[in-house]
């Protein structure tokens, strides 16, 4: 039984003088819905290959079978009428003269009284489409409240591009290429004019076939910190054993117990410290440190002092932490 019928029930066998039961949707107005459209963002009259779009919202039957001009009233759109309350999926072509289809989006609404959904059409067989980013920092601070002059943008294993802070402050956003539907991976390092970094973030993005998304991510405050090492065996310390040698570098933040480069840890050839990190949240870390040169193992001590990040704070290779590792 579902659950409004259950409680329709539950009504009637109470002793209560009176019971409403009132459906989600009941609570909800119906509306209209007005498409407006773009094809990868030109407009109809730039776009001269679109003769008209053709709308399908499975369910419903529109008018002319959902065959519609490209521009209505001096509208690139169209807006449908007296729609029930609830959700809908709906999907875009746009054809030319033959009828043959040049664009394409996808996607849903929700009807709660009026509603207008904007639709920037992509290339029919090619699903790839973009995103359409935002950012913030701390406390919803500007671009000028927090520092911040730009902005650079890593996705996947393209090249970093640097934009003006702003550009990720207004709408709609800062968009990106196309980019294949689905996982991507996208960091973000907000720099002063100086070109030094602040505020950092990295995580994912999701795509969709044919349909531009939107995604907002809140930067956050980073410090760095510098590492160097040595090795000893308990009587004698001495530079690094092998030109070959890789050491791995961990942090472990000692409030979340959480480790920053995961199980796996940073590996660095050990004749390139001292090593910086400019993207540490602010806080206190336990630093570890291993490395293995043929069947011998080395460990930093595992009880040493954390050491301190503080926010926009960046020492340098001058100032590094020199750790000790000592011979298992």
């Amino acid at each position: 039984m579902n659950s409004r019928l259950l409680l329709a029930f539950l009504c009637l066998a109470s002793f209560s003088t009176g019971c409403i039961v009132v459906d989600e949707d009941d609570r909800a107005y119906p509306g209209d819905v007005s498409f407006l459209w773009t094809f990868e963002g030109l407009r109809c009259d730039q776009s001269r290959e679109v003769f008209g779009v053709n709308v399908e919202i499975p369910g419903e039957s529109l008018h002319n079978g959902g065959r519609y001009a490209c521009n209505t009233g001096g509208v690139d759109g169209i807006t449908l009428h007296d729609f029930r309350a609830g959700s809908y999926t709906y999907i875009l072509t746009a054809v030319d003269v033959q009828n043959r289809v040049v664009y394409e989006a996808r996607g849903t609404f929700r009807i709660d009284g009026n509603v207008t959904v904007r639709a920037d059409l992509m290339g029919e067989g090619d699903p790839a489409s973009y995103a359409l980013l935002n950012w913030t920092f701390p406390g919803n601070a500007s671009c000028g409240q927090a520092g911040v002059a730009s902005v650079d943008i890593t996705l996947d294993d393209q090249a970093p591009a640097n934009f003006p802070c702003f550009e990720g402050q207004r709408s709609p956003g800062l968009q990106t290429p196309d980019l294949a539907p689905g996982e991507h991976f996208i960091e973000f390092i907000a720099r002063d004019a100086s070109g030094n970094p602040l505020y950092y973030y990295n995580g994912g993005l999701v795509t969709q076939a044919y349909n531009p998304v939107s995604a907002s991510y809140n930067l956050y405050a980073v410090g760095g910190a510098a590492i160097s090492w040595r090795f000893s065996d308990g009587s004698v310390t001495r530079d690094c054993p092998s030109s070959t040698l890789e050491v791995g570098v961990n942090f472990q933040d000692t409030a979340t117990g959480e480790w920053v480069y995961g199980a796996l840890g940073d590996w660095q050839l050990c004749q390139d410290k001292p090593i910086t990190y400019s993207f540490l949240r602010p806080g206190t870390y336990k630093v570890s440190l291993y490395a293995k040169n043929g069947n011998t193992e080395y460990r930093s001590n595992s009880n040493m002092a954390p050491i301190l990040v503080r926010a926009h704070q960046f020492p340098g290779p001058n100032d590094a932490l020199e750790v000790t590792m000592f011979r298992q």
